[in-house]
């Protein structure tokens, strides 16, 4: 009994050293799998199968595509408008006549006569009349205006009686006046004649086509951008008696509505910038009466200065220190897309001006001498508009 225990006891003891063999074995060959490559070649005593880095290759750190880069060579932008006239002309129109007019009352017969118009502006049509000449008239003369009389009054044979005024608050599209003469009354037997001619609705209509100018100025995008204050001015010309109220809407809202001192040199006027647009703008002025001669028109813009784009990259502390041991060089590369014209400006790299200068589809620049450990920034500043297709910064052997 107890060999057959000892037996069992040092089968247990081999089956668990087992394991535990098994386990490190395991944990062993997970180890090898995850080094790096390098490191499990030097460990296994076989050679590596990675390509070494050759000694002019080159480590990335900065690879952006700017694209267009504006430049404003000034602070100003100044878009004229050309001189504008602007008026609204009232003048007296016949908006309706009739050669002859008859009417005729009896107790047994009557007859009217109408004369019907439109009034294609209803809106700018004021002070209606009613004029007429009297050829015979037996009794009264009543006149209906679209069914409401507005005369009523005794006439006399070869006279021409003062013109009828018609109410504003009758005027329609259509309109209608009927010739009505009164009934002989008691006298039955007789027959009331009225004979009208030169018969005319005659009616003060303002013109409205030249009241309004239209313009359009266009905002590029750096303009629009870079927008820190904008001005609207211009010099009025007008009879200070005659004109009316001057509006200026911009984009349809209202930036100036009075009426200006017309002697005034030039009437300045300053437009939110938020109110323009990029691309085109509507301007727009207006009278409400009379005539303006607009001159020296012009939207000044104030520009901000110009945000150029900041460009950053990182330099560990190993990389630092090859550069600065010499072991190792930082360059920019800018890749242009005009291959022909002259690109100019500056690079502002960590608070120093590298003026750069070339034809050439590319341009390459040490700045291993003005580089810090950490962060790094670069910006371009271009001395005339460019299109940079791709700026490189590359950690180069030295």
């Amino acid at each position: 009994m107890l060999q057959m225990f000892r037996t069992k006891r040092g089968q247990s003891s081999a089956a668990g050293a087992a394991v535990l063999i098994a386990i490190i074995a395991a944990l062993i060959v997970g180890f090898v799998i995850l080094i790096p490559p390098q490191e499990r070649a030097k460990l296994l005593d076989e050679p590596s199968t990675t390509t070494p880095t050759s000694p002019g290759a080159a480590q990335n750190l900065l690879m952006e595509s700017p694209g267009r880069i504006d430049y404003l060579a000034q602070k100003e932008i100044e878009h004229p408008l050309p001189v504008i006239n602007i008026y609204t002309k009232t003048e007296a129109k016949v908006l309706g006549e009739k050669n002859v007019a008859y009417a005729k009352k009896g107790v047994f017969s009557e007859k009217t006569d109408a004369l019907t118009f439109m009034i294609p502006d209803l809106k700018n049509t004021e002070d209606l009349l009613l004029a007429l000449e009297v050829v015979e008239a037996e009794g009264r003369l009543i006149v209906s205006f679209n069914g409401d009389e507005v005369f009523n009054g005794e006439v006399k044979a070869g006279s021409l009686p003062k013109p009828i005024t018609i109410p504003s608050n009758l005027l329609q599209e259509q309109n209608e006046v009927v010739f009505t003469v009164s009934s002989p009354g008691l006298a039955f037997w007789r027959t009331n004649e009225l004979s009208l001619q030169n018969v005319k609705i005659v009616a003060d209509v303002t013109s409205v086509e030249a009241q309004a100018s239209k313009n359009i100025f266009l905002l590029s995008e750096v303009e629009k951008k870079n927008l820190e204050k904008v001005t609207l001015k211009f010099q009025p010309g007008c009879d200070l008696d005659e004109v009316g109220r001057l509006t200026v809407l911009v984009n349809g809202k209202v930036v100036y509505a009075a009426v200006p001192d017309c002697d005034v040199a030039l009437i300045p006027i300053e437009i939110s910038p938020g109110a323009l647009n990029q691309g085109e703008n509507e301007i727009i002025f207006k009278t409400e009466q009379g005539t303006y001669l607009l001159t020296h028109i012009v939207i000044e813009s104030e520009l901000k200065e110009v945000d150029f784009p900041t460009y950053y990259f990182d330099l560990t502390y190993e990389e630092y220190s090859d550069v600065v041991d010499e072991d190792k060089r930082v360059r920019i590369t800018l890749e242009f897309v005009d291959v022909v014209a002259r690109k100019f400006g500056d690079l502002e790299f960590n608070g120093h001006t590298k003026y750069f200068d070339t034809k050439e589809v590319s341009y390459i620049l040490d700045v291993s001498d003005d580089v810090v450990q950490g962060a790094n920034a670069l910006k371009i500043k271009p001395r005339k508009t460019l299109e940079v297709r791709q700026l490189k910064i590359d950690l180069v052997k030295a």
